[in-house]
């Protein structure tokens, strides 16, 4: 049986940045009826758990700070900032973060 390979290759990374970009959306279409929070946090929890099963430790500075703020823009969805693409934005930071 072979070992499975940790980190992210390319099509993990593309399944992610799709991941985000739906869960963006969805949540600036349901935003207007006050649901767009539950959509951040099954995006929070949907991210963590595929970068740690990926092998990927959010103890370093800067992927904490990153995911952090998303989830901070994300879960608030009267503020400013909530119809910006954190998680894409996030994602797209974490996985360049990964490769380098």
């Amino acid at each position: 049986m072979s070992e499975e390979k940790k980190g992210l290759n390319s099509t993990t990374i593309a399944l992610m940045v799709s991941g985000a970009l739906f869960y963006d959306v969805l949540q600036w279409l349901l935003t207007f009826i006050f649901m767009g929070w539950l959509v951040g946090l099954f995006a929070g929890l949907t991210f963590y758990i595929w970068f740690k099963l990926r092998g990927l430790s959010f103890m370093k500075p800067k992927r904490f700070i990153t995911f952090g703020t998303a989830s901070i823009i994300e879960m608030f969805p009267f503020l400013p900032l909530s119809a910006l693409p954190a998680w894409t934005s996030a994602i797209v930071i974490l996985a360049l973060d990964s490769k380098i």
